[in-house]
């Protein structure tokens, strides 16, 4: 897979990241970009607005969704990252 995809560069805090969602939305995303202006619109905003995004596919997964043509949505993103927010809080109190 790492020949097909490349190497994450490490330095500058590169990840590849699995996002799930309906498959009509991955193909939106594919077809232009994420639009955060929809963020939360589908299943809410635990940690504030943004592109949720996880290491594991199987997290990811929870959030997929069936299709009308009976397949889900996930995308394997290439994700640079910022500062990253660590909360174990089961309920975090996310500034508006």
């Amino acid at each position: 897979v790492q020949e097909l995809l490349g190497e994450a560069d490490k330095a500058a805090n590169e990840h590849w990241l699995f996002h799930g969602s309906t498959p009509e939305a991955v193909q939106n995303i594919t077809n232009s970009e994420f639009q955060i202006n929809l963020a939360g619109s589908h299943r809410g905003t635990l940690y504030g607005r943004g592109v949720y995004l996880a290491e594991c596919c199987s997290k990811a997964d929870e959030y997929a969704e069936i299709g009308r043509d009976g397949l889900y949505g996930m995308l394997l993103c290439r994700a640079l990252l910022g500062r990253i927010l660590v909360d174990t809080q089961r309920y975090p109190d996310v500034p508006e």
